[in-house]
């Protein structure tokens, strides 16, 4: 008898774990602009490259718990996975950045940002260490490389 309540008890916890760092996609509510090849120069007034940039990919949740969901003044922009980016037009302004993801728990930190003319790469990271969003305005080794790689 105690031994099928063990086993029931560590089946529990294994699915537990597997669907703890699961994060459900969000529709994105703006769409995307699509470049045929970026350039630093065709960002800003509002054009903004997002690119997660969290590089920790831990072996039995990666690309799980890497994955981020974008939420601008409560319009979706939609979900980012670790090297990945997309390019949005938002007006200029302030702007409530909250980023979503899931480490076990579901985070939602939120950030103030201000969007102005010269603001051009918001870098976000997801791993165990950092949490962050940072306006870089320079673009990323790899988006640099991937795009190299398109042509």
């Amino acid at each position: 008898m105690r031994k099928k309540i063990y086993l029931k008890s560590t089946l529990v916890l294994i699915v537990f774990i597997f669907n703890s760092c699961a994060l459900k996609p969000i529709q994105a509510n703006t769409k995307y602009v699509k470049l045929n090849n970026v350039e630093i120069s065709d960002l800003g007034n509002g054009r903004i490259l997002f690119h997660n940039s969290g590089y920790y990919c831990p072996v039995a949740t990666c690309g799980w718990a890497t994955k981020m969901n974008i939420i601008a003044n409560n319009v979706n922009l939609g979900q980012i996975n670790y090297g990945e980016y997309f390019i949005v037009d938002l007006p200029l302004g302030e702007y409530e950045i909250q980023t979503i993801y899931k480490d076990v728990l579901k985070f939602k930190p939120k950030h103030k940002v201000r969007i102005d003319a010269n603001t051009k790469v918001i870098s976000v990271s997801v791993n165990s260490f950092s949490k962050k969003l940072k306006v870089t305005n320079i673009l990323p080794y790899d988006v640099i490389n991937l795009l190299q790689l398109s042509n």
